[in-house]
């Protein structure tokens, strides 16, 4: 029996030593909100939902990450991130975050599944990111993809880069003859981003551009939910290189915080393109434990069908009061919609009412 608790107390104090060595945190967010969605389609027919959703305002997560020192000057870092749906019986909807990698004074290199240099750039430019329709900056880009190669560079005098590479399809196949095939080349929806950020006092100014090699036709949405507008290129299967870019800035001038964001998606060539190009302006307004939001956005878009480019129009408005430091309670509405002559009813819109509860630790 002694030599039991002598075994179990030496394990105690390894596991204690280990822990003393790496910082190593659980976090995560659970949010719920009261939601109404309305949406009435490009041939006038309205529906209307109303239910309790996973991530209103910040999408429900719980994750682990830590770092440890291996070199002087040198850290193992690890990041592992899972989408969770406490309003239904689906539990872990998805990984959102799988990372390794090592960081030192040189920058910090990760592979894995990861957020895209075009979300975290748009994200950062957003006056707040929240999941209410309403904001048209994020309505080509990918949020995370699988198997990233990233290298994040120190800060220069302000400057910072950022450099990702993405691997699509993996399999490669030839023929007998030696001919590769146009379906498995191993390069459809390859990817290459960077990305060039500035920040000095109270001004941020953010770049971003991303090249998708023979993209297998992502839409591009207007709109959230199963009921958005959706459009790609002509030919179904369309592989055609895709190119998201997105350059903004914000400025903060203390009882204010103003975001502006241009963000374009392109894809196809000729009469087979496709476009999205949207500006965004927004403001942030702290005022004791309220928070206020504003934001409104304006674009053209190029449809599958017509050389005549489609408007759209967004906006979206958030009061969020802080109950405690990591508990907010949140009012938001916006709206959304694309008006184009081809249409029935000329135009496609969308309306999102939330009031939600969100817990982060």
């Amino acid at each position: 029996m002694k030599i039991k608790h002598t075994i179990l107390a030496a394990s105690l104090l390894a596991a204690m030593s280990a822990q003393a060595q790496t910082n190593f945190s659980v976090y995560g967010t659970a949010d719920l909100a009261v939601n109404n969605f309305a949406t009435k389609s490009t041939a006038g027919v309205k529906t209307e939902e109303n239910n309790i959703v996973a991530g209103g305002m910040s999408t429900s997560n719980i994750g682990f990450r830590g770092d440890r020192e291996i070199a002087t000057g040198l850290k193992a870092t690890f990041q592992f991130e899972f989408e969770v749906d406490q309003s239904s019986d689906t539990g872990i909807a998805k990984t959102r975050a799988g990372l390794i990698g090592l960081a030192g004074n040189m920058g910090a290199l990760t592979i894995g599944r990861r957020t895209t240099l075009v979300k975290v750039a748009i994200d950062a430019l957003d006056a707040e990111d929240i999941n209410t329709t309403g904001f048209l900056g994020d309505n080509a880009r990918e949020s995370r993809l699988n198997d990233r190669v990233t290298y994040s560079s120190p800060d220069f005098s302000g400057f910072s880069a950022d450099v990702q590479i993405g691997f699509g399809s993996n399999v490669r196949e030839t023929s007998a003859v030696g001919v590769v095939s146009s379906t498995k080349n191993g390069k459809i929806d390859d990817s290459m981003s960077y990305g060039i950020k500035y920040a000095n006092g109270p001004l941020t100014v953010r770049w971003v551009t991303e090249t998708i090699k023979d993209s297998s036709a992502k839409k591009i949405k207007i709109g959230e939910g199963d009921a958005k507008y959706e459009f790609l290129p002509a030919t179904a299967g369309q592989v055609a290189d895709r190119k998201n870019d997105a350059l903004g800035a914000t400025y903060d001038f203390g009882l204010a915080k103003l975001f502006f964001v241009d963000a374009k998606t392109k894809q196809g060539t000729a009469a087979t393109e496709v476009s999205l190009n949207t500006q965004t302006v927004g403001v942030r307004v702290p005022f004791g434990a309220y928070t206020f939001v504003a934001k409104t956005g304006t674009g053209k878009a190029k449809l599958t069908d017509s050389t005549v480019k489609a408007d759209v129009d967004a906006y979206q408005l958030l009061v969020m009061y802080a109950l405690a430091k990591d508990t907010t309670l949140y009012a938001a509405y916006g709206a959304e919609s694309i008006s184009h002559s081809s249409f029935t009813n000329k135009k496609f819109e969308q309306t999102n009412a939330q009031l939600g509860l969100r817990y982060r630790f």
